[in-house]
């Protein structure tokens, strides 16, 4: 394994998904990566009191929901053209966000909630492998 390949396996270190139950559907929730976490800080990064946590939930919820029973909605990662892998992006994370803003609050929270639980989970898979999460 050459150098770049090996950073690279790094990136699934910590990665974690976990199917939530809501009604009669099923959603996938997953960890999020370094450049999803700076997204979501930078949109809330002018925001305070109730307003920096409803913008941060939302915000958390667009990057962190990757399914809805079964169907994929981060399927742009798997478009090897970069222009377009990012126009795919865009698109279907506008779409998932307009939609994330319809929900009503409680439904925000819970699974907001559970996706704070699985993130624990992967600082606690962090650990078991060497990695200090401060």
């Amino acid at each position: 394994m050459d150098a770049f390949e090996a950073l690279k396996s790094l990136s699934k270190l910590g990665k974690r998904t976990k199917e939530i139950q809501v009604g009669s559907m099923k959603l996938l929730l997953s960890t999020m990566n370094a450049e999803q976490e700076g997204n979501v800080f930078v949109t809330c990064s002018d925001l305070s009191g109730n307003a920096y946590f409803n913008k941060l939930r939302l915000e958390t919820l667009k990057f962190a929901l990757k399914a809805v029973d079964g169907s994929r909605l981060d399927s742009y990662e798997e478009i090897n053209d970069e222009v377009e892998r990012e126009k795919s992006k865009k698109q279907i994370l506008e779409k998932v966000q307009k939609i994330l803003g319809t929900w009503d609050e409680n439904v925000i929270s819970f699974l907001y909630s559970k996706w704070a639980e699985l993130s624990k989970e992967s600082e606690d898979d962090l650990k078991a492998n060497g990695v200090v999460v401060q």
